[in-house]
């Protein structure tokens, strides 16, 4: 009894695994569809998209599930940075934008580093490991669209982006630098918006480079290992029947 007990127990906590990294997957799919869905003229707009990212931090949290520690600070940051950005909304600041994408860049890091724990470790590479890796490859274009955030709010006019608002404060910039992120992570490079600083061209040449290199390296190669370890997994199970059908034959 104790054995089936533990097997049900084991079997709900793979369950729970595999949701937990298609949760967060749905959360950053959300970000990504909500920056172009939402734009940045409506209150109403905005405070969805910044309860988008704090979806993100909740997924985040159960994700990092094995740290008791990391989950506090996950949640904790999380809170300052959606109270930062609704603050914003009244009086819009600098300094108030670099803490809250600072507070999101250190949530985003430390998911990273969790998630590339679970997914690069030895042991067999299943499912949720490759959605493992998906999110990753998501992270990082999230990551770097708060980079470039930052810089532009540090040092403007480092972007050259349409119809900008000149201050600089503007909350929902992030939205654009989304949307440059990832068309630079997958090196499909539009050209609406154009990094202009040294910092800003060193940055998108780097993130195109990893955005390249990941899908190539990474992902391609877990896929094709999990592909491998299935057609061994079936011909063993032949092999293992034929050596049945052979003993029973035998006796």
């Amino acid at each position: 009894m104790n054995h089936n007990a533990s097997d049900q127990r084991r079997r709900k906590l793979g369950t729970f695994q595999r949701l937990r990294h298609l949760e967060l997957l749905i959360a950053l799919i959300g970000i990504i569809l909500g920056q172009a869905v939402l734009n940045d003229s409506s209150n109403i707009n905005r405070t969805i998209f910044n309860l988008l990212f704090f979806a993100v931090v909740i997924s985040a949290m159960r994700s990092l599930s094995q740290s008791r520690w990391s989950q506090i600070f996950a949640f904790t940051t999380g809170v300052i940075a959606l109270s930062g950005s609704m603050f914003a909304e009244v009086q819009p600041s600098r300094m108030l934008l670099v803490g809250v994408y600072t507070c999101y860049l250190a949530i985003f890091l430390s998911l990273v580093n969790a998630l590339a724990r679970s997914v690069f470790q030895s042991g067999r590479i299943d499912t949720n490991r490759i959605l493992g890796a998906v999110c990753i490859y998501f992270l990082l274009g999230l990551i770097w669209a708060l980079v470039y955030s930052l810089l532009e709010v540090c040092h403007p006019n480092s972007f050259n982006i349409p119809d900008y608002v000149a201050l600089g404060v503007r909350q929902q910039m992030v939205c654009d630098m989304i949307y440059f992120s990832n068309t630079t992570l997958t090196t499909l490079g539009y050209g609406d918006i154009i990094p202009i600083s040294n910092v800003a061209r060193t940055l998108t040449n780097l993130e195109a480079m990893a955005g390249q290199l990941y899908v190539a390296i990474v992902i391609a190669r877990m896929v094709g290992v999990q592909v491998t370890q299935q057609i061994d997994a079936q011909a063993l199970n032949v092999i293992q029947k034929e050596e049945i059908k052979q003993e029973n034959k035998d006796s």
